[in-house]
């Protein structure tokens, strides 16, 4: 018998789940696009924050991925709002892919296949406003593909008599570096030990330093694979905070247990980067594309192709208060976000793209023909591998047998060369 979850959680997507077919447009420059929603989807997308909820965002990046080739280390979502939705309570936000480094406290793995990409997507980032690829917290965001997720940090709950000391995942906290960092931190540089466990130090952020107003500092760019360890400067880290007091004049004097790290320790905490940073990716690509409810207008289309024109530039923006990604990465790393016409599907994808599979949904067996291609898997809804079934070269179509299988959605993933395409079936 068919199991009765897997039908009920069928029926909550089909009721729930958007269309698979999008409008994108490209900016003439080539260096943004746009995905049109309806209004209703727009609006899901804000109200219920669908950017993390798996089974609508990745079939929208797949529907992405329909159009646009598996070209893109990242992926950045802006949201088409002049100001940030008050029921969003994050800037930015990044979702995990994949990763392939090792010595950064993030497991090797590769989700991809879920969103239509063969292995080279890293990240979804997701931005609130438009106007936050240049202003807001893009290198922020970024730098969440690599940290912190291995030196102790911590925040505190009250900054009165109540206060209590935290770990703080994937920030610094009262962390020190040579400057502020993009994950929050302070400068070590203000640093002054008062004795008997007391310090004083400039006014810093707990998760973040101003968005893009402030670069990368030394240990960031270590985990980013930009510097080795050897050049990362000594810094102090502070837990099981006991008390902190504002002076008044932009300074804090706060009682706490200190930690030094250097690089022969941070060698040991963190057992190396692999890659080192004598062969680690330091260029990588993006794709911009705003999620809109109806088409962009002259002034949007342009104030997008501005932020990103100016955030990848390989040479300084022009602004005194802002670093794009060139200046960030001290001219180590590079962003491209352009010639996107150039990284739309050819002639042989397209061809994939045109694959039919029928019937849909079935419960006995499903066509799939204008094969061709070298692989054909089935997937259940949690990205786990069904089946494998093998295709030759020369095969126009294959017939799978589902009635074996519980009711619900599945995913077939039909792969040729470095092309991969997904397709949902409903097994009902």
């Amino acid at each position: 018998m068919k199991s009765k979850l897997f039908l009920n959680l069928f029926l909550l997507l089909s009721i729930n789940s958007f269309s698979q077919t999008h409008t994108i447009e490209i900016h003439p420059n080539g260096r943004v696009a746009s995905i049109l929603m309806t209004p209703a989807e727009y609006n899901s997308w804000i109200s219920n924050d669908d950017f993390n909820n798996s089974t609508i965002s990745e079939p929208l990046i797949s529907d992405i991925y329909q159009k646009f080739e598996d070209d893109f280390d990242f992926i950045f979502l802006i949201l088409n709002e002049a100001t940030q939705p008050s029921n969003l309570n994050y800037a930015g936000q990044l979702n995990r892919v994949s990763n392939t480094i090792e010595g950064t406290g993030v497991p090797v793995f590769d989700d991809s296949s879920n969103f239509g990409s063969a292995g080279k997507l890293k990240s979804l980032m997701q931005l609130t406003q438009i106007n936050f690829l240049l202003y807001g917290p893009t290198s922020h965001e970024i730098l969440h593909n690599w940290g912190n997720f291995v030196i102790p940090s911590e925040a505190v709950s009250d900054f009165g008599t109540n206060l209590t000391s935290f770990p703080l995942g994937g920030h610094w906290g009262f962390t020190g570096g040579n400057t502020k960092g993009q994950l929050g931190g302070f400068d070590q540089n203000t640093l002054v030990d008062n004795g008997n466990g007391s310090y004083t130090l400039d006014s810093f952020g707990l998760n973040a330093n101003g968005g893009n107003s402030v670069p990368y500092n030394d240990i960031e760019l270590y985990l980013m694979g930009m510097i080795p360890l050897s050049e990362v400067a000594a810094f102090d880290g502070f837990t099981t905070i006991t008390s902190i007091a504002d002076n008044g004049n932009d300074t804090w004097t706060l009682e706490a247990t200190k930690t030094n790290y250097t690089p022969a320790s941070l060698n040991t905490l963190l057992e190396n980067r692999v890659p080192s940073s004598t062969t680690a990716q330091k260029d990588f690509k993006a794709l911009v594309i705003v999620i809109t409810d109806a088409p962009l207008t002259t002034d949007e289309w342009d104030l997008l192709d501005f932020q990103a024109e100016l955030y990848s530039r390989n040479s300084d923006d022009g602004f005194s208060t802002l670093y794009n990604f060139w200046e960030a990465t001290n001219g180590l790393g590079t962003i491209e976000m352009n010639n996107l016409e150039s990284s739309t599907l050819g002639l042989d994808a397209i061809a994939l793209n045109n694959i039919s599979m029928y019937p849909n949904p079935t419960s006995d067996k499903v066509t799939i023909e204008n094969l061709n291609v070298q692989e054909v898997s089935l997937y259940n809804l949690i990205g786990q591998k069904i089946n494998n079934f093998k295709v030759n070269d020369i095969s126009e179509k294959i017939i799978i047998d589902v009635s074996r299988y519980d009711s619900g959605v599945y995913f077939i993933h039909i792969k040729k060369k470095d092309k991969l395409i997904i397709k949902k079936l409903i097994v009902n």
